[in-house]
């Protein structure tokens, strides 16, 4: 076999088994990326839309045009229009509340005007080691992936509540996308709207406590 030939064959081989190695990368990848569930995704696409539909955090909740929304996020726990106006109560868990009931968490999400009423049962959830997939854990226990709750402690709430049983001012934001120094959330009655922020992560990849001036404390694992 000439020299030539010898080296035309041996670079068709070099690039087959790129291509099978790169191929093999890819589909991992992607099988990575599918394996991501339904329900998360669901949720982040919902998140997503009243992000947009809130003109990305333009428009505010004495906005007329947004009335509508907002009842349809006290419908869903329970609040008649009597006991609410666009701006006497905060509808941040309401908004959460919506996302994860319009995403398909079915019963196994506990829907509230509070956010530490599902934080605290996500909680008892993972100590009882039941079978419901909503469990909350603390910020270095586990990293922030896409579809997760992310929460922090705010107001008269002075010090971590993480294993408090009774009722605590706090709020919490669904993670709509990840990388390596950074989560993006989206929550609702940010500054009067839904809004997107970025939270750092430390060195390790785990959410800063202090992140973007807030007081992270909890994150809440999705189904």
């Amino acid at each position: 076999m000439k020299e030539k030939t010898q080296k035309i064959l041996a670079w068709v081989i070099v690039g087959t088994t790129i291509l099978v190695i790169g191929g093999f990368v890819l589909r991992t990848a992607l099988k990575r990326k599918r394996a991501k569930s339904k329900f998360r995704r669901k949720i982040i696409d919902i998140a997503n839309k009243e992000w947009e539909d809130w003109d990305k955090g333009k428009k505010s909740e004495t906005n007329k045009s947004m009335y509508s929304r907002l009842k349809e996020y006290w419908d869903g726990v329970g609040w008649k229009e009597k006991d609410w106006t666009p701006s006497s109560v905060a509808w941040s868990s309401a908004f959460i509340s919506y996302v994860m009931k319009k995403g398909g968490a079915g019963k196994d999400f506990k829907y509230s005007a509070s956010h530490s009423s599902y934080i605290r049962q996500a909680r008892k959830n993972r100590e009882q080691k039941n079978k419901n997939p909503f469990k909350a854990y603390r910020l270095n226990e586990k990293k922030a992936e896409l579809g997760d709750l992310v929460c922090y402690y705010r107001g008269t709430t002075a010090k971590d509540p993480f294993d408090r049983d009774s009722s605590y001012q706090s709020h919490c934001d669904v993670v709509v996308a990840t990388n390596k120094a950074n989560i993006e959330v989206i929550g609702g009655n940010v500054n009067h709207s839904v809004r997107k922020k970025i939270v750092p992560l430390d060195d390790k990849g785990y959410v800063k406590k202090d992140g973007a001036g807030k007081k992270w404390f909890a994150i809440i694992k999705t189904k």
